[in-house]
């Protein structure tokens, strides 16, 4: 999976030394009532500001789905900070499953303000589990992969139209 980035950002992490961070911002679409709707956190110490929308600083853990030799790409895990307990409810109670956007980015502020996309996948956040420190969940890249569907074969008497 090819990734266009700017020669700044090029520059910056070919350097022996630079001043840069790599956040990823979350954004999930849930179906609970009363509470913001998508959550939009960044494993930041300081709240973003990106594409006009203001990510939450929150501890969090992104494990990216990984890409394998074959094109075939795997589930992603996320591991959140439960001791606020206010997304974990939100996790926990919703009906559908959430719907998760993660956006790796590159941010530098060596020689003008740099803050752009990496790489970006969009998953729904199944397994919810944890305990009073942390939540954990998978993020399925492709759900409707896992999606079977009856095999059938195509006849004259069953598709006369096919032949």
């Amino acid at each position: 999976m090819s990734r266009a980035i700017s020669s700044t950002a090029r520059a910056a992490l070919y350097a022996q030394e630079a001043g840069f961070a790599l956040p990823v911002l979350l954004e999930i679409t849930h179906g609970v009532a009363g509470v913001a709707n998508p959550l939009r956190i960044a494993n930041n110490e300081t709240d973003l500001t990106f594409g006009g929308q203001t990510y939450l600083a929150f501890p969090f853990r992104f494990d990216p789905p990984d890409q394998r030799e074959d094109g075939s790409i795997q589930n992603a895990r996320l591991t959140i900070c439960a001791v606020d307990q206010q997304i974990a409810a939100v996790l926990r109670s919703t009906q559908s499953p959430p719907s998760v956007r993660a956006v790796a980015t590159f941010w530098s502020d060596e020689g003008g303000m740099v803050f752009e996309q990496v790489a970006a996948w969009d998953m729904t956040l199944r397994n919810v589990s944890g305990n009073a420190e942390q939540i954990t969940a998978d993020l399925i890249y492709e759900e409707r992969l896992d999606n079977e569907a009856p095999a059938d074969e195509f006849r004259p008497t069953t598709f006369p139209g096919v032949f």
